[in-house]
């Protein structure tokens, strides 16, 4: 009860862009660690870099105590996860940082930063507590004007707490921690099921900690939605200003707000001005204001035009004096989504999502930019549109990645599978929920917030897993938080949950590939994939040699804990394992690939009829494993990627037959699919297709055509009655009136049996 009290002391610093800096190049305005940069308000103060810590029994009790020794306290980077840094394990670590501010400081309003920590803090300054967090991914500060000790040595102590959740009693069926895939998941070291799957945890301050100074007033937040004009007027950005006003009397204050095109070139474009007057009295402030903007640019995803941001800054002063300045960017842009039949729209216009799953790592500080970006441009490269960010948060520099390149974000809250159901950790959940919505908000990127992956109430599978399994297990808790949250963002779809019946996995955890030819039965498919094993120099890096090729029960048993599926592989998919690791490797490779196209094809022929959204399973392999990922942990492409990138081209030529074997005199039955998502008419196309084998061709025509924009339709059908047995090469091209190539694709089929001839 007394943390939940000092919770009220902290100020969460969502919303804020420009307190993010994570990773990025410094902007101008921040110092070297521990130095104050000559340059307008505000001004940062890194605390980046060597923090003292202590593991172990902590004793003595006063480690937040100035007059403590620390000198033989071990070294660790911060911002890190600490598992990074050599420290297994779960449980509370405390870090400590020295520092001298300087005495020009005097009179300045100060806010101590954190950018996230996980799992839970408390912090002391001086020797004074200043407060208590929950939550690995929200940014929180606390002003401590009156609490430094200006040109003197200042002592900053964090206890940092990861807890172990207890196996069986709260892990991982009735779980406290609101951590997702980061707690609890099947791709974590020592996967979903094993007492080890919370190994090397992901405790740490992982984002940035600094000092933030202004002047009276500080900017905590700002919050901007779009409003896309009526025909021949002006678009208008609502902007929801929070801020702290320091000064002790009520005062007039002026707010000049800027708003100019961020990543296109501004001629002929008319940005927003606005400043307005308004007087404030000591304390905290919501404001509204209403900027302008004459022909604003719309932000769409890369196929279909322009990711258009605008970037918008305020500026506080008085009599001229700039008080503190913060910046966002965002995007005009609307979203809707038809509940009936579950389809979405971006500016007016329907758009099916072509998307994967994503959990970039398991430890969030050894993500950069460039790494995001590397990321997304693999991503672009296999013409994804939509990426789901898959029960967890990324960090923050992920999200304006995605505004700038295009992609939009299915956004999971952090409820995988199992939680206790007690209000206390549902009112936590619903804080947590509103702290993600609130700090993400203007990303115009996001589509969506879905509460929870895979319930309890909707998994009937876990009756198997779960001795004390219930069939309403977790149903108050999320029939409660979608209550709750129905207010938090009128601009997005809220989805209730990931359904059970939105990840078919076909081929791997029932059924067979072949179940993905059957006509869909859900339209939005969240989940399906197959596991692939990475190239041999990358399992090198996971197994020994002795490892590399599993036969002992302590062989396999390593795989399992690096998440490779045993059962799944062998009896469900059938994937023979093959006379060496070399065959082993190919084999899974090349089911992965063949699975994938096959069900991402067959789900895309099926576009709005009823599917309107897919998202393969997994991007990457977020740790050293063996798991569904099309790209492994060092970033290397698994043939199962190609295979997308030809089953997601937005002009697709498809065939769509299940079979990929038949016996001679059989009538071999190809029909011939063109998709196009583009919102772009074709007529006049060329279909050209060549039937071959390794010797010679059998059969190659140009069938004219017109293609409808954003249409999934069958264009020919081949029929051959007397293919001598071979194997044999379908190859499509689907071209434009002027001859360029729009899409390409190739089937490939055996005929079995005696010649004919």
């Amino acid at each position: 009860m007394l943390r939940r009290l000092l919770t009220a002391v902290v100020c969460l610093t969502v919303g804020g862009a420009c307190l993010f800096i994570s990773g990025r190049a410094r902007p101008a305005f921040l110092a070297a660690p521990n130095q104050i940069a000559a340059s307008p308000l505000p001004t940062v103060i890194s605390f980046a870099g060597k923090w003292k810590m202590h593991t172990g029994y902590l004793t003595p009790a006063n480690l937040y105590l100035p007059t403590l020794d620390d000198s033989t306290w071990k070294e660790i980077q911060v911002p890190s996860n600490w598992f990074l840094q050599g420290e297994d394990r779960s449980g509370t670590v405390w870090f400590r940082h020295h520092f001298t501010p300087d005495s020009g400081l005097q009179g300045k309003v100060i806010k101590l930063v954190f950018e996230g920590v996980d799992y839970t803090a408390d912090v002391w300054l001086n020797g004074q507590y200043l407060g208590f967090h929950e939550g690995y991914f929200q940014p929180f500060s606390f002003m401590v004007s009156e609490q430094l000790q200006l040109g003197e040595d200042n002592v900053l102590a964090v206890r940092v707490d990861s807890p172990y959740e207890e196996p069986g009693r709260t892990w991982s069926f009735h779980k406290r921690l609101l951590k997702g895939v980061l707690n609890h998941h099947d791709t974590r070291p020592g996967g979903a099921w094993s007492l080890k799957g919370q190994d090397q945890n992901t405790g740490g301050i992982w984002a940035p900690v600094y000092l933030r100074v202004s002047q009276v007033v500080s900017l905590d937040a700002l919050q901007v939605t779009p409003h896309l004009p009526p025909e021949g007027t002006d678009a208008v950005a609502e902007v929801n200003v929070t801020l702290t006003y320091t000064d002790t009397e009520a005062k007039d204050v002026s707010f000049n707000f800027t708003l100019a095109p961020h990543n296109f070139l501004s001629e002929g474009i008319t940005g927003g001005h606005l400043s307005e007057t308004r007087r404030l009295t000591p304390g905290t402030h919501h404001l509204t204001f209403n900027v302008s903007c004459s022909q604003a640019r719309l932000w769409w995803t890369w196929e279909h035009g322009a990711p258009n941001l605008y970037k918008l800054q305020v500026t506080v002063s008085r009599a001229r004096i700039p008080f503190d300045t913060s910046q966002t960017t965002f995007g005009f842009r609307t979203i809707a989504y038809e509940p009936t039949t579950k389809v979405w729209h971006l500016n007016g216009q329907r758009i099916f999502l072509r998307g994967t799953n994503y959990i970039a790592t398991q430890w969030l500080s050894e993500m950069s930019p460039e790494k995001y970006t590397f990321d997304l441009g693999l991503m672009k490269k296999a013409y994804i549109n939509a990426v789901r960010v898959h029960a967890h948060i990324e960090a923050q520099a992920f999200y304006q990645l995605c505004d700038e390149a295009g992609i939009l974000v299915w956004q999971d809250f952090l409820l995988q599978w199992g939680y206790t159901d007690d209000e206390a950790f549902i009112t936590e959940a619903e804080r947590q929920a509103r702290d993600m919505i609130a700090l993400l908000y203007n990303h115009p990127s996001i589509i969506t917030w879905s509460l929870h992956n895979e319930p309890p109430w909707d998994a009937s599978w876990m009756q198997y897993k779960y001795p004390d399994y219930s069939p309403t297990h977790n149903r108050s808790l999320d029939n409660a938080l979608a209550e709750r949250l129905s207010d938090a963002d009128a601009t997005r779809h809220l989805h209730l949950y990931s359904a059970t019946s939105e990840h078919p996995w076909y081929g791997w955890y029932s059924g067979s590939w072949h179940d993905y030819g059957k006509p869909a039965r859900e339209p939005l498919i969240t989940e399906f994939g197959a596991q692939a094993l990475p190239d041999l120099a990358s399992l090198r890096k996971i197994f020994s040699e002795e490892e590399l090729w599993p036969e002992s029960k302590e062989d396999w048993e390593k795989w399992e804990y690096h998440n490779f599926q045993k059962h799944e592989t062998f009896d469900i998919a059938k994937v023979p394992q093959g006379q060496n690791i070399q065959e082993f490797i190919a084999n899974t490779q090349h089911y992965q690939a063949h699975l994938l196209k096959y069900a991402a094809e067959s789900y895309r022929r099926q576009k709005f009829r009823p599917v309107t959204s897919i998202f393969q399973f997994m991007f990457v392999e977020e740790w050293p494993s063996v798991n569904w990922g099309i790209v492994d942990y060092w970033r290397n492409p698994k043939p199962g990627y190609a295979a997308l990138q030809t089953a997601y081209q937005p002009v697709l030529p498809s065939v769509a037959e299940d079979k990929d074997e038949w016996q001679a005199g059989e009538v071999v039955v190809l029909p011939v699919w063109v998709v196009n998502d583009l919102w772009t008419a074709f007529p006049q196309a060329q279909l050209v297709y060549t039937l071959r084998t390794a010797e010679h061709i059998v059969d190659q025509a140009t069938v004219s055509t017109d293609i409808a924009p954003d249409s999934a339709q069958e264009i020919i059908t081949l029929t051959k009655a007397d293919l001598n047995p071979d194997h044999y090469e379908l190859l499509v091209e689907v071209r434009n009136s002027e001859g360029r190539v729009l899409g390409s694709n190739q089937f490939q089929f055996t005929v079995e049996g005696e010649s004919h001839e």
